[in-house]
């Protein structure tokens, strides 16, 4: 029923090294000289390991795989974690009111963003029925600088899953046979190796998400080696301060973190195990047990609104909250189209150009009465320094973790932009002149990979998480937080030059808009020259294109076509 996991995952072998010598005594000489190797340091094992194997007439290989099969069942108790010793919880459990219990166990220690507990509590629970199942999700817990929560959250994860392991180093051959041999759930906070693509463990995260994910590797010496197979197949979460790869996110269920607001509490958290976590994974254990057949048979569950890859990720968490029940089967949907749903892409790519966006539409700042403060005119131009130095400031963004803590650099910019086709130019602010980008070079992208389009009365224009959209929420009586996010959305900035330069000595008109509403942009660097200008000349401020006629915008002047008019509440033309 569990045969990868194992019906009871906190008991290990445990027999001494003195017993299996006795043992081995008791088999002959031979069996004497091999259990006399296993007693040897390394370093002396190291010396006298081919005159053993002479003895014995035979190949040094064949000693080391008798004397690596006899440590692999001493297991001394020193390497079993207190924690993994479990004993199944002794009633029946239920798993609705098990999941609430985890979930309720997030909220109390650490501020997340919506849905991110519900998600949290069916991951801690599906580490204990992972083998049931042909995919793993990865969680990544991210955040963009220090005293996020981060780690409070790790180590919520290490008491709470299946054989939490959070080790600081692990060599490749540790991590290839505690994962094969142990099954644990790998708790990874600030590994350095998690995000080096040339580390050879990288092998056993970007193919472990998988059941029939595996690392083959060499034992043995001369003719007689051999190659073993080690799965790499276990759960595992990664915390770090930026960003992790691109495979890896792939392969995750992505929990942004932020500092506290102010007004916000929650409980302090102890580095030590405790009575709730001892109880919580004895009814994990116990629901496990009992449920586990039922799940390795399940049919896939299905979700619309997710691409293939978030829904295979999602499915383990997704079954587990079909066969609990309740609300749960809803919950679970919400919280994957929240943190994994099309309608919002996550990679980094698109973050740095939200954010972009963001800074060309003048840094848009919602207000209470529900307009839009921003700068007057928004910049047409950015120097690449301005723009890594603004990015860097963003507390919900990533970009100063970059870099081990550096920040996002001027050839990171430049890097990412290159992928949507936009180069550096020669930029001319004021007196000045640096690489940078402009407006109007950036609008195509912005087009193309950011059409969500929203009133800025209607959504927070800042950049970073969902975090920033303020919402009421609902508690109801069991806790769960029934707060729904608003979906994350700036100005969309579009520039043209202008048929002459503004009296204001600036080269270019810049001309900003949001669709919905149509809330608009200051448009005082405008002359009178320029409202005189023939229809034929003028252009458009909402497309840029030339032939736009003269519309009344709550007694100011625009120029729109016809067609472009729809966006903007505007009245007839003049």
């Amino acid at each position: 029923m569990m045969d990868d996991i194992g019906k009871d995952k906190g008991v290990l072998a445990e027999e001494t090294a003195s017993s299996l010598v006795h043992k081995a005594l008791a088999g002959g000489a031979d069996a004497a000289k091999i259990a006399h190797a296993t007693l040897l340091s390394r370093i002396e094992y190291g010396r006298q390991r081919r005159e053993i194997a002479k003895e014995l007439g035979i190949p040094v290989s064949t000693l080391d795989r008798e004397v690596a099969k006899i440590h692999a069942q001493q297991k001394p108790t020193h390497n079993l974690l207190p924690h993994w010793n479990v004993e199944p919880w002794l009633e029946e459990v239920d798993g609705a009111v098990l999941l609430n219990d985890l979930r309720q166990q997030f909220t109390r220690y650490v501020v997340l963003p919506p849905h991110a507990a519900t998600a949290l509590a069916l991951w801690v629970l599906h580490t204990w029925v992972f083998g049931c199942f042909d995919i793993t999700p990865y969680l990544s817990i991210t955040s963009p600088t220090k005293r996020c929560g981060k780690t409070v959250l790790m180590t919520l994860l290490y008491w709470l899953s299946c054989r939490g392991k959070k080790t600081d180093s692990m060599s490749k051959a540790a991590i290839y046979r505690s994962v094969d041999g142990e099954k644990p759930t790998l708790v990874l906070d600030e590994v350095g190796w998690v995000v080096d693509l040339k580390d050879e463990r990288q092998n056993v995260l970007c193919g472990g998400f998988e059941r029939n994910g595996y690392a083959e590797v060499c034992e043995g010496e001369g003719t007689a080696i051999t190659t073993r197979l080690f799965s790499t197949y276990c759960p595992k979460a990664f915390g770090l301060i930026g960003k992790l790869t691109a495979t890896l996110t792939d392969r995750a269920i992505s929990i942004p973190m932020r500092r506290k607001l102010r007004g916000e509490a929650v409980e302090r958290l102890r580095r030590r195990d405790n009575e709730e976590f001892t109880r919580l994974r004895q009814q994990c254990l116990r629901w496990a047990n009992d449920n586990a057949e039922t799940l390795a048979k399940a049919p896939p569950a299905a979700l619309d609104g997710l691409n293939d890859r978030a829904l295979d990720f999602w499915e383990p968490l997704l079954t587990i909250a079909d066969l609990v029940g309740g609300e749960w089967p809803e919950w679970a949907r919400q919280a994957a189209l929240a943190l994994s749903g099309d309608g919002e892409d996550d990679s980094t790519n698109i973050a740095l150009l939200r954010d972009l966006r963001w800074l060309f539409a003048g840094k848009p700042d919602p207000q209470e009465d529900g307009t839009v403060r921003a700068e007057d005119p928004p910049p047409d131009r950015l120097f690449s320094k301005t723009i890594v130095e603004e990015f860097n400031k963003i507390t919900t963004s990533p970009w100063a973790g970059w870099n081990n803590g550096k920040g996002i650099s001027q050839h990171d910019l430049a890097k990412t932009l290159k992928q949507f086709g936009v180069v550096s130019e020669t930029v001319r602010i004021g007196r000045e002149t640096a690489k940078g980008y402009y407006a109007a070079g950036l609008r195509g992208p912005f087009e193309t990979y950011l059409p969500d389009l929203l009133s800025a009365a209607q959504t927070s224009l800042r950049p970073g998480s969902d975090f920033e959209n303020v919402t009421t929420s609902q508690t109801n009586n069991d806790g769960h937080n029934l707060q729904k996010p608003s979906r994350h959305n700036e100005a969309f900035v579009t520039a043209e030059k202008s048929q002459k330069p503004a009296s204001n000595g600036h080269c270019d008109v810049v001309t900003a808009s949001e669709g919905g509403n149509g809330a608009t942009r200051n448009f005082d660097n405008q002359t009178d020259d320029d409202l005189d200008m023939p229809t034929t000349l003028q252009r458009c401020q909402h497309c840029g294109k030339p032939g736009a006629e003269r519309w009344d915008l709550n007694g100011r002047a625009v120029f729109l076509h016809e067609g472009c008019s729809h966006s903007w509440p505007v009245g007839g033309p003049q």
